[in-house]
């Protein structure tokens, strides 16, 4: 039963799908909290800020610290993600700000456990839903575990034992849940989602439910009925620019020509239902997040490993000569990468049944071809190509 509600009809599922998606920005929120509360402390310490010059040539002061991070996310067996993050504090350089700096002397490692634990107790409220109009609350668990990390290979938690553990997070889905499947659509999700099944259909089910658009019109049997003269409608007129007879208050044809015209100009972004993505993350049970995501400056970007990838593989072909195998290496595509070797495996057939299949069939093929020449030229009355006449 580990990951089942003690009562399926009792448990909020569709706080749990809202707290999937939302689970992102949570963290967003955390992350800044603890880079304030570390803000807060650098002051009470006497450190200053540091200039820095951004990018538009502009000078600003910013805290002397900040936070960078890796993080991983993993399923439950209940299907509500959590988090594996690993966070570092940095210093400020102001001379290259993307330079990666110790933080200042006065600065521990109990500070950060501190900034962490207060940022923790981060909340907000999620916007208003017709199904819950005050909105859903967002919040951490009582389960915080913090813990140093130590990069001498001594101590409770040593670098390469957090390398091994988030390592397996890279294949990690929905299965621990007992859900899996690929996106879900109109065609399909009734084959999942189920409002009376089981606790993994509930949840596909909220997520299917919440994510319905909310800005559509009441149906027509809904709508208040009103006979009276429908308006917009006037004395017949002729509009003076096109010449168009119209009883409308605008002429259609003017006003047609002026929205294509609108149409081509670019638009403002126009605020969607922010449930909407239930419906597209529903097979995820709600999270729309990467299993893997950190800060630019915590490593080196997957840019640079992939291109260093690519570099090392061109000259090792190189050092090879010719007769290497060839390394499909150089798709330089931003997001993917392929890394495969193509080599002879042989030809003719594996086996010697796969020869006697192959052999059978294509004498069958060979008997139906001579068969059907064979019809055909005594329907015609002419001799089969290919056969020789004898004279008897």
């Amino acid at each position: 039963m580990l990951g089942q509600p003690l009562c399926l009809d009792c448990y909020d599922h569709d706080h749990q799908v809202v707290w999937n998606l939302y689970s992102g920005e949570l963290w967003h929120r955390t992350k800044q909290a603890a880079e304030r509360h570390l803000a807060k402390l650098a002051r009470r310490q006497g450190i200053p800020r540091v200039s820095v010059v951004t990018a538009s040539g502009k000078v600003r002061k910013v805290a002397p610290v900040r936070l960078s991070h890796g993080k991983a996310a993993e399923f439950q067996a209940r299907g509500a993600v959590h988090f594996h993050a690993l966070v570092r504090l940095d210093g400020v350089d102001p001379i290259d700000p993307t330079a990666i700096v110790p933080p200042p002397a006065g600065f521990t490692v109990a500070d950060l456990e501190d900034a962490i634990r207060a940022a923790a107790q981060v909340t907000f409220h999620t916007s208003g839903h017709p199904d819950r109009p005050e909105g859903w609350p967002i919040a951490w668990g009582e389960q915080v575990d913090v813990r140093p990390i130590s990069l001498t290979g001594r101590g409770e938690v040593t670098d390469s034992m957090v390398a091994g553990y988030l390592a397996k997070y890279a294949t990690k889905s929905t299965e621990v849940t007992g859900h899996r499947s690929t996106r879900l659509d109109t065609d399909n999700i009734g084959d999942y989602a189920d409002p009376d099944g089981d606790h993994t259909a509930r949840l596909i089910d909220a997520c299917w439910r919440i994510g319905r658009p909310t800005s559509a019109p009441a149906p027509l049997s809904q709508r208040p009925r009103d006979d009276r003269p429908r308006p917009g409608f006037v004395q017949p007129w002729e509009c003076p620019d096109c010449g168009t007879h119209t009883r409308y208050a605008a002429c259609p044809t003017c006003v047609a020509d002026r929205q294509a015209s609108l149409d081509a100009q670019p638009t403002k972004p126009v605020s969607a239902n922010p449930y909407a993505r239930l419906r597209r993350w529903a097979h995820m049970l709600g999270f729309g997040g990467h299993f893997l995501t950190k800060a630019r400056r915590y490593s080196v970007t997957f840019q640079l490993l992939r291109d260093t990838r690519v570099t090392y593989r061109r000259s090792e072909d190189q050092d090879q000569g010719a007769g290497s195998s060839v390394k499909a290496v150089d798709h330089l595509d931003d997001t993917t990468l392929i890394v495969g070797t193509l080599t002879f495996s042989g030809v003719g057939w594996h086996t010697t049944g796969d020869a006697l299949l192959a052999n059978t069939a294509a004498a069958m093929a060979r008997e139906r071809r001579t068969t059907g020449r064979e019809e055909l030229a005594h329907e015609l009355g002419t001799t089969p190509v290919g056969t020789v006449p004898t004279a008897a």
